[in-house]
């Protein structure tokens, strides 16, 4: 089994902008060319409306053709069953999958099989609440539970910091702050 890397994911815009990201990583040969999955049943079904009705979005022809470019790159899986084939291709890959917050969702199915191999990376991308897994993955948990059985992690676990869309407890402060100030100039 080859090198696997997991970016659990949900929020359609996300997808759309990892997507976005790893293909323009391809493109300057700065990732390997290996099978990429998109495993968002409802991002998926969103991609589809979205080129189906090209006539209801405000992007160019030439950047529409290019979107279509990216998703091109992408294997889209909607059927449990593809999800069941991409985790026992034993092929080198990378995966984004829902839950973000490795929680729920597909991404445990994946990581039932891969979180105990040294070789699997998995790549948080957006804030982590304190009670989910994927905070305890970034705290150094040794062990995760999933499905109700435990499992060692071995894999690496990465953050990138700056796609979240999240704030934490000061920057929903700072928000709220600066929107009272702004509300009181204009009363």
């Amino acid at each position: 089994m080859g090198g696997t890397v997991f970016i659990p994911s949900f929020k359609i815009e996300q997808a759309q902008m990892i997507m976005y990201l790893l293909w323009q990583l391809r493109e300057e040969g700065k990732i390997p060319d290996v099978l990429y999955i998109i495993d968002l049943p409802m991002g998926v079904s969103t991609f589809d409306i979205f080129f189906e009705n090209r006539k209801w979005h405000k992007l160019s022809l030439e950047d529409y053709i290019a979107i279509n470019n990216i998703n091109k790159m992408f294997t889209m899986i909607t059927d449990y069953k593809e999800t069941i084939d991409a985790i026992y291709n034993k092929a080198s890959k990378v995966v984004v999958a829902a839950s973000v917050m490795v929680t729920g969702g597909r991404i445990l199915s994946y990581l039932e099989r891969y979180i105990s191999l040294a070789e699997t990376t998995v790549i948080l991308e957006v804030y982590q609440a304190e009670v989910n897994w994927g905070r305890k993955l970034l705290q150094g948990a040794k062990e995760v539970k999933i499905y109700g059985k435990y499992y060692p992690v071995e894999a690496k676990i990465l953050e990138i910091e700056g796609l979240s869309a999240h704030a934490d407890q000061k920057g929903l402060l700072n928000w709220l702050s600066a929107l009272a100030i702004n509300l009181k100039k204009y009363s």
